[in-house]
């Protein structure tokens, strides 16, 4: 796999010898922000803020909390707090990535020198948990062709990689032939949040004659297409297991990740190039932040409708980083709370005064009846229960008898339920009546769960139609367990049994 570099190439090849790992310069990135629906409350303004924070070398930075970070609105700054706040990892989140994956199939790369294919299928193995995450492959000789999207769940690519791509006898394999193949794969992606292209290469091939002029020409228009896609991200290895030669002019394809912000990783060996897949390229995509934060937005604080900045920053090891981004704000419910207690003050003292004057009317040894101001229990006008007082208030629906005949919601059409089994609300029922079912300790939840160890926004169940049912962790303190298992996420069963904090449920169907 030797050819001749020329002086260039030979100083290139010095250059990589000297610095054998060099990557883009990272820091702090705010990516998009999740904010509150029109007409939520004021001084319940929720917002998931989804960052990146990298090192020099593109790693993680870890270790930061919500009391490390700041956000500023327009010109009202917030800080944060575990008490408003909290930190999840992207992985955790409900954003669906797509992730395309070019690499080289000719002679040359023999998957018992190279091993490349073993290594993409280590990583996919790390990812197929995420559901609805979406792959896809370009192996690459003399042409390219597609393998197709597929989910990270369902292994088709795993599969696709292990038993269809085969080596081909081409000995210069042309890494320029799969542009126009990917750029139409990522143009035809929907669905997703956020797109990357995997490019796996050293520097060989016939394209690169004649001093390169036609390989930077087609690095230049790959670069200037996949960033008309702003959720488009490239990822460049160049990679060897041979002679450090072959990389003489991976400059030119390095270009892609330097002009679009990607980052750029270097192997030059087969454990190199394991760890930079297994790990680096996992971490790069997967290991990333997501701040939950709550903001009283009410009074001083309140923002109408209208298109803001925003800046977050983050606070490590003494060092601050500050990143913005534009955002549409909408308009929220205002607060007239503090209307509403000076108008009762009046009314109630108003009453008071007509009180007094009755009473003054009436025969000061006029006997006066004891009124028994204890709490009287609440029945169910249909199967006459007891309504437990910790749903006094709940405007939602929820039913006494397990779902039996005499519930005035038994003739609803078929939905899921969640039955309360164990305490003090045991044997109520909450029907599934909506396309997402919200889970929490706030009264506003469709399934109210009034219990100080679950959160406010504990959980969801989301439906397609009454076919699938399946739970979310909103990020609660004290998690979501199915069958005594913790669990972010996962498709319900009938017969399931889901504790929220130290509430015990059941999942049922009819």
């Amino acid at each position: 796999m030797l050819r001749k570099a020329g002086l260039f190439g030979w100083l290139t090849v010095l250059l990589i010898t000297l610095f054998p790992a060099i990557t883009m310069a990272a820091g702090l990135k705010l990516e998009e922000i999740e904010l509150p629906k029109e007409g939520t409350p004021a001084e319940e303004a929720q917002l998931s803020i989804y960052f990146d924070m990298r090192a020099g070398d593109n790693s993680t930075i870890v270790g930061i909390e919500p009391e490390n970070c700041q956000l500023t609105i327009e010109n009202k700054t917030f800080d944060i707090t575990k008490e408003n706040g909290q930190i999840r990892e992207f992985v955790d989140g409900n954003k669906d990535v797509g992730i395309l994956f070019i690499f080289p199939k000719a002679k040359n790369y023999s998957e018992e020198d190279y091993q490349i294919r073993q290594n993409l299928v280590m990583l996919l193995q790390r990812i197929k948990d995420r559901g609805n995450d979406k792959v896809n492959a370009i192996p690459f000789d003399s042409g390219s062709a597609t393998l197709g999207w597929s989910n990270s769940s369902d292994q088709t690519l795993i599969k696709q990689l292990n038993e269809e791509v085969q080596n081909s006898d081409v000995t210069t394999p042309n890494v320029f032939s799969s542009f126009n193949p990917a750029l139409a794969a990522l143009e035809s992606l929907n669905g997703v949040s956020y797109k990357y292209v995997v490019i796996i290469t050293d520097s060989l091939g016939d394209y690169f004659g004649e001093g390169g002029t036609n390989a930077q020409r087609a690095v230049g228009n790959f670069v200037t297409e996949i960033s008309k896609d702003k959720k488009v991200t490239p990822i460049i290895i160049g990679y060897t297991a041979d002679d450090i030669a072959d990389l003489a002019d991976i400059g030119i394809i390095k270009r892609i990740a330097t002009n679009t912000g990607g980052p750029y990783y270097e192997a030059h060996s087969v454990s190199e190039f394991t760890q930079i897949i297994t790990r680096d390229v996992y971490d790069y995509i997967y290991k990333r932040y997501i701040l939950d934060v709550t903001l009283n937005m009410d009074g001083s604080n309140y923002l109408e409708a209208d298109n803001y900045p925003v800046q977050l920053v983050v606070k490590i090891n003494n060092k601050e980083e500050k990143a913005g981004i534009k955002i549409n704000w909408p308009e929220l419910s205002k607060n007239r709370t503090t209307l509403w207690l000076v108008l009762g003050g009046i009314l109630l003292l108003v009453i008071a005064g007509v009180i007094i004057v009755v009473i003054r009317r009436n025969n000061e040894e006029e006997p006066i009846d004891i009124v028994d101001t204890a709490p009287q229990d609440v029945c169910c006008a249909t199967c006459g229960k007891t309504i437990p007082q910790q749903l006094y208030g709940f405007k939602g629906e929820f039913c006494l008898s397990g779902g039996l005949p005499d519930c005035p919601y038994y003739q609803m059409p078929d939905k899921g339920k969640i039955q309360i089994t164990r305490g003090v609300l045991a044997d109520v029922t909450f029907f599934i009546k909506k396309d997402v079912t919200t889970i929490g300790s706030n009264a506003d939840n469709d399934i109210y769960l009034n219990d100080k160890t679950v959160s406010r926004k504990h959980a969801a169940i989301k439906t397609d139609e009454g076919k699938r049912y399946e739970i979310r962790d909103f990020g609660s303190s004290n998690g979501l367990y199915i069958n005594d298992e913790k669990t972010e996420r996962k498709f319900l069963r009938d017969g399931d049994r889901i504790r929220f904090g130290t509430v015990e449920t059941v999942f049922k169907l009819k």
